[in-house]
């Protein structure tokens, strides 16, 4: 991960901590790396500290957790989302 940050990129985790932004309020860097945690223990409380922020997908209901690849997916969707709106050729093709 520090290698990663080195060549550039921000570290934003996946995780529910008491600092988390709401997915819909972050806005990812061009260039980011995304952490995903195990499926039931979550993102590794040693690495949570070298990280630039966490996002959480937001829920309704007690059920706050989703399957890991679902959230990945989540996450992944709304990163394209985002850097295809700062992308002059995608607003062209519209």
């Amino acid at each position: 991960l520090l290698e990663l940050r080195r060549k550039g990129y921000a570290l934003v985790g996946v995780e529910q901590t008491h600092t988390s932004v709401e997915l819909d309020k972050w806005q990812f860097a061009e260039k980011t790396v995304i952490l995903l945690g195990a499926e039931k223990e979550g993102i590794d409380a040693d690495l949570l500290p070298l990280l630039d922020g966490c996002v959480e997908i937001p829920q309704q209901g007690q059920l706050r957790s989703l399957n890991v690849h679902v959230a990945g997916s989540v996450i992944m969707w709304e990163y394209v989302r985002q850097a295809r709106s700062r992308s002059p050729a995608s607003t062209a093709a519209t």
